[in-house]
């Protein structure tokens, strides 16, 4: 019996290449939104508390930043699994159904990404005449976060769906949580 073709090298380097670009990409914006909403409203409680006026515009850009930054974590979360699940309740099905919900669930992770890239792009464009009042800014940079979300919702999804996205490895228990009840169940499996 022979063994499965491995991937040509060069598909494989543009495949990581495109991966962590595109991880990159997602990091270095949710974490600029982070940090830019934390200096945003750190600036807000100095001078509301100490110079004892609130600026005008910083509530509106930290909403602004939180919606990007919200919208940004679900790429984030679908891309490392970490978004939420049933586990209890898959766990508890047969094999079979266990294996068609793994796949089910990118899946429809994947209809949900293109159906904020079409509905993100739609109030996108259709606020584009209007500004948000504080800042000036036209209130499409609000929406623009669903758009952009989606395609990384859809990208990540769809990595996950024909198994394209790498695993997280689990970390090791310590000796600690070892001897929990979850190392004790274990070891009632094993005797």
């Amino acid at each position: 019996m022979s063994q499965p073709a491995s991937p040509h090298p060069v598909a494989a380097r543009i495949h990581r290449l495109t991966l962590r670009t595109l991880d990159g990409i997602t990091d270095v914006l949710t974490t600029t939104a982070l940090a830019a909403m934390v200096v945003v409203i750190s600036w807000q409680v100095f001078c509301r508390f100490v110079l004892q006026f609130t600026p005008g515009w910083s509530s509106e850009t930290a909403l602004l930043l939180l919606a990007w930054l919200g919208l940004l974590g679900i790429a984030t979360g679908v891309r490392d699994h970490g978004h939420i699940a049933l586990g209890v309740l898959v766990d508890r099905l047969p094999r079979p159904a266990r294996a068609v919900i793994g796949r089910l669930a990118p899946a429809l992770m994947v209809v949900f990404g293109l159906y904020l890239v079409q509905q993100g792009s739609e109030f996108t464009r259709l606020m584009a005449s209007s500004t948000l009042p504080a800042t000036g800014l036209p209130t499409s940079v609000r929406y623009a976060a669903m758009p952009v979300a989606g395609v990384l919702i859809t990208c990540y999804s769809g990595l996950h769906l024909f198994g394209l996205l790498p695993e997280k490895q689990p970390t090791q228990p310590d000796a600690a949580t070892a001897n929990d009840s979850g190392g004790d169940r274990d070891d009632e499996e094993h005797t």
